[in-house]
């Protein structure tokens, strides 16, 4: 061991440069498997969920693709355990969130409304108190360790009580959970048992959630304890609508939905699953990428070292020969070179772990990941890199310097290169270490340029100067909230609605009354009148809702001034998509026309078609809106939110003012308060953030191959130093000689590129696929990286090219 100290210490620009590679090829490595593993850990704390699958319900509707979304109605419950053997249980969750309030304050929390067994699907880790028996009882709830807390000052909350405002009703808590991890995809928040009363009015509803199969209110879970049953079941279900129709028959089921169904997804499957159809989570292939970086970047730090160890094979030759010559045996110097290399990459790797931990924080902040160095993953992890890429980064040059001939390296000038094979696996070797460089490099300019081109997305819609406020239990106070609102100083306009960006909740088939009737699915939304205003809507043809009309507003029900033989139709506006989707054969065709909702009678006049608003994310696609007119005032349609646009001065001020209003009139009941801005920020914040962490990963690859390269280039410039004397004797210039020694240089790396063209391309091609609009992908950022990779390469060479070609012929002779 003394030896090995000694000699990479006495060789210190070789051991620099190899440490510095290594040392960044590791950190960008531990860095991405910390990712991966936190990624691909998703709910992983839960036990006993083999068995557990969430039924999605597939919108297959006539003239649209099919659409899946991640809840489902809960009409299915009541006979799917009859239909399928292999499932042995269901579990209905609502989600939600609900005002709650303890002693003298007020709060809004989520709440998971569930069955009684819903901890026998979910094991949630228990601080205090029974899960068996924690649901037992409407008035008991269930809460994590972090509400016991920040509401009783301790977890030890078992028979504290606190009042849900929603129903004004006092829960006792008879659980305490432990809080989840950061990478889970559920907040369960307050559990409470379903209220029995609401389930009797739900039944006796015809359009309930319990049913009928249009209201998805929450998510379904199956448990099957038999894994073979899931294929079966799942074929079952595919279809599922028209074997167990809502409708009165299923004729009218078919008509009204199509050939919809459900479709079962793994509860560990959830998190990549619910991105890959537009509800958030992470893409899987983002994951595969960034883990592909990490050991792509450990593979090159490795290169490096396997370049230069055999570059300088002939620089150790006459050492290797002496140490044979003296008795030295060749499984002693194979030892020797791979326990120089083991030692090596253990200071790298300290090194390396020492720069991970200084960046986890950024690296956290740009992902929104909540990633931990935890030393049960780190430190195994690192005792397989140091012996791994130890033993497989030193095991060719140990071969190598080892097999050297004693009589043959003595009684030469020359020191072996290690041959043509040798210097044709280095070119191979610098090759796959810029191919990996520049296509990562390409694959950043590539997602920096579409997140660009999401941050300032056409979406119809003005995003500036409007607060979203969102609050439960305003019933009846409408009109005092308008008047305080507008009071506050800097407020321009006052509306209610429950659309706003990635709002869109809800949605219905609606026919177009003529023969052959289109049918399509729209989204729903409940405006008033100033919306159209607030949010710079664009008219096509028709109008907006006017307050001066009742039918623009007005149930019929609630019109007593309203003739009974005149029939009620409702007038509602809808988008440019939505006038396609109900086959019209031009946008304005649809003005006038009467259409009607698949389960609702009533007609609807289109009295306005607007252009085409994009209120969900860039992932999504645009989804065809229809409109309804409600009232500022007295409209109690779930989900509406206040909408108020202000000027003239700083949002954080604006929105203190508004909270500040909305206590003077509903003090006991917590309002959510959040920008346009911030809520489109989402939108770009991702994908820019992660093209900053692939802009990272390629600076670094390349740094480390270009340190390799620039160590390479000493080397092999010392190597050729007798050549270049005798072809500056035979009348050679210094830039014959620099143009030489460079191209030998710079052609792997041209040719890396034309490798890494084609590989960067597929790859972006398939990441911008996720888009609904995105960028043209184009040559500019490969000729961009390909012109910057060839530079800073050709940079890092001269130095050492420059020198040798500008020394003298005689100094280089004399020098060997």
């Amino acid at each position: 061991m003394r030896a090995v100290t000694r000699t990479l210490a006495r060789q210190k620009l070789y051991t620099a440069i190899n440490i510095a590679g290594l040392a960044l090829g590791i950190s960008v490595f531990v860095t991405m498997s910390l990712i991966v593993r936190y990624e691909f850990g998703y709910d992983a704390y839960l036990p006993n969920t083999d068995s557990i699958y969430r039924a999605d319900t597939v919108w297959r509707l006539p003239g649209s693709a099919p659409e899946e979304w991640p809840v489902a109605s809960f009409f299915a419950t009541s006979f799917l355990k009859q239909d399928f053997a292999g499932i042995s249980d269901t579990l209905r969750v609502w989600p939600r969130t609900t005002a709650i309030r303890i002693r003298n304050g007020a709060s809004r929390e989520p709440l998971t409304q569930a069955d009684a067994h819903f901890f026998s699907f979910f094991h949630l880790a228990v601080v205090s108190g029974n899960e068996t028996q924690a649901l037992t009882r409407p008035d008991w709830i269930a809460i994590p360790a972090s509400l016991a807390l920040k509401y009783f000052g301790t977890t030890q909350a078992v028979g504290k009580t606190m009042t849900l405002l929603d129903d004004g009703r006092t829960h006792i808590v008879s659980l305490v959970y432990a809080d989840p991890p950061a990478n889970t995809s559920f907040s369960f928040g307050i559990i409470e048992l379903v209220p029995p009363d609401f389930i009797r009015r739900q039944m006796s509803t015809p359009e309930s959630g319990l049913t009928y199969w249009g209201s998805t209110p929450g998510t379904l879970w199956v448990r099957i304890p038999n894994e073979r049953d899931v294929d079966t079941i799942e074929t079952g279900i595919a279809r599922y609508v028209t074997r167990h129709p809502s409708a009165p028959s299923v004729a009218q089921a078919r008509a009204y939905w199509g050939d919809s169904g459900l479709h079962l997804v793994g509860l560990r499957e959830l998190h990549f699953h619910d991105a890959a159809i537009g509800w958030g989570g992470m893409h899987r292939q983002l994951v595969v990428i960034l883990g592909l970086v990490g050991l792509s970047a450990l593979a090159t730090a490795a290169v490096n070292y396997v370049n230069m160890a055999t570059a300088r094979a002939g620089i150790r030759a006459r050492e290797v020969a002496m140490r044979k010559v003296l008795g030295g045996t060749r499984r002693n110097l194979v030892a020797q070179f791979l326990s120089e290399a083991i030692c090596l990459v253990a200071s790298a790797a300290f090194i390396g772990l020492s720069l991970v931990e200084l960046s986890l924080r950024s690296i956290n902040a740009l992902g929104g990941w909540h990633v931990t160095l935890a030393p049960s993953f780190t430190l195994p992890l690192l005792v397989i890199i140091t012996l791994g890429v130890g033993t497989l980064a030193g095991l060719y040059p140990a071969f190598v310097l080892s097999s050297f001939r004693p009589a043959v390296v003595l009684a030469t000038s020359r020191m072996p290169a290690g041959g043509r094979m040798a210097s044709m696996l280095r070119n191979v070797l610098v090759t796959s270490q810029f191919t990996f460089a520049i296509a990562l490099a390409v694959c950043t300019l590539v997602m920096k340029e579409q997140a660009y081109f999401v941050q300032h997305l056409a979406r119809g819609i003005r995003t500036d100067g409007i607060i979203i406020l969102d609050a439960d239990g305003a019933a009846g106070r409408e009109s005092a909230i308008l008047q305080r609102l507008r009071a506050v100083p800097g407020v321009l306009m006052v509306e209610r609605s429950n659309l706003y960006p990635h709002h869109l909740q809800s949605g219905g088939v609606f026919i177009r009354e003529v023969t052959g009737a289109t049918r399509s699915e729209l989204a729903v939304g409940h405006v008033s009148s100033g919306f159209l205003d607030l949010y710079g809507l664009q008219l096509v043809a028709g109008r907006w809702f006017d307050p001066a009309r009742s039918d623009d507003f007005e149930d019929p029900a609630s019109s007593s001034d309203r003739r009974s033989d005149v029939p009620f139709v409702q007038g509602v506006v809808i988008s440019a998509l939505a006038a396609q989707r109900l086959g019209f054969p031009r946008i304005e065709d649809a003005y006038g026309q009467i259409i009607r909702e698949a389960s609702d009678p009533t007609p609807l006049r289109i009295i306005g078609i607007v252009r085409d608003v994009r209120l969900s994310g860039p992932h999504d696609s645009l989804r065809p809106v229809i409109f309804y007119g409600i009232r500022a005032t007295g409209h109690t349609t779930a989900d509406v939110a206040w909408q108020v646009r202000y000027s003239g001065v700083n949002e954080g001020l604006e929105m203190a003012r508004l909270r500040a209003a909305w206590e003077d009139i509903l003090p006991d009941t917590p309002i959510q308060a959040q920008s346009v801005p911030d809520i489109l920020s989402a939108d770009y914040r991702t994908d820019r953030n992660h093209s900053l962490l692939f802009g990272i990963g390629s600076a670094i690859a390349i740094g480390i191959a270009c340190l390799g390269l620039y160590g390479l280039s000493i080397f092999h410039v010392s190597h050729r130093m007798h050549e270049i004397g005798i072809r500056k004797v035979l009348g050679a210039r210094t830039r014959d000689i620099l143009f030489l020694l460079s191209t030998q240089f710079i052609r792997p790396i041209i040719i890396a590129n034309l490798i890494a063209w084609p590989l960067a391309w597929g790859i972006m091609r398939h990441w911008l696929d996720t888009f609904d609009q995105r960028i043209t992908l184009t040559p500019v950022p490969f000729v961009l990286v390909t012109a910057a990779a060839t530079l800073i390469a050709a940079l890092t060479i001269a130095v050492q090219t420059w020198r040798a070609a500008r020394k003298p012929p005689g100094a280089t002779l004399r020098q060997i």
